[in-house]
């Protein structure tokens, strides 16, 4: 199995950090403008990429770690889950990110990697400047997916 890992120090309380990842108004500021859904506990997230749709079940969400399976989307994606986990250091909060259970290291695998590490950086825009880079004013990588 193969993972996508990111680690990123964010100048925000846990308290931002929080609403940006267990709203739908906070993920649509920095992953994609269309979420729809509930972000509670075994409940669906509804993700939007123009005429790509994926579909998370948040499996677990509290003030420490937030874990969604994702249950509808790209293929490689389908039963992989993705982990929000936070650690507190004296300066800044640590916003460790997992997305595990990949088959293998594709094309694919590659190229989200690369669009996850955009993302944690539009989340850091959002929380840290007031505006992210959400789909589709994120940066465009066009080797394969979304």
């Amino acid at each position: 199995m193969a993972s996508i890992n990111h680690c990123i120090g964010l100048q925000v309380e846990k308290a931002d950090l929080l609403a940006a990842l267990t709203t739908t108004d906070g993920l649509a500021q920095w992953w994609t403008h269309d979420v729809q859904g509930s972000c509670q506990e075994n409940e669906i997230i509804e993700f939007y990429f123009n005429e790509h749709r994926t579909d998370m079940r948040v499996l677990e969400s509290n003030a420490e770690n937030i874990l969604w399976e994702c249950v509808s989307g790209p293929e490689e994606w389908l039963g992989t889950t993705l982990q929000f986990e936070f650690i507190n250091e004296e300066n800044e909060t640590l916003l460790m990110f997992q997305h595990d259970g990949w088959a293998s290291e594709t094309p694919f695998h590659h190229h989200c990697s690369m669009k996850w590490a955009v993302f944690m950086l539009s989340l850091k825009n959002y929380l840290e400047q007031g505006v992210g880079q959400p789909f589709p004013n994120d940066v465009h990588i066009t080797n394969s997916g979304f």
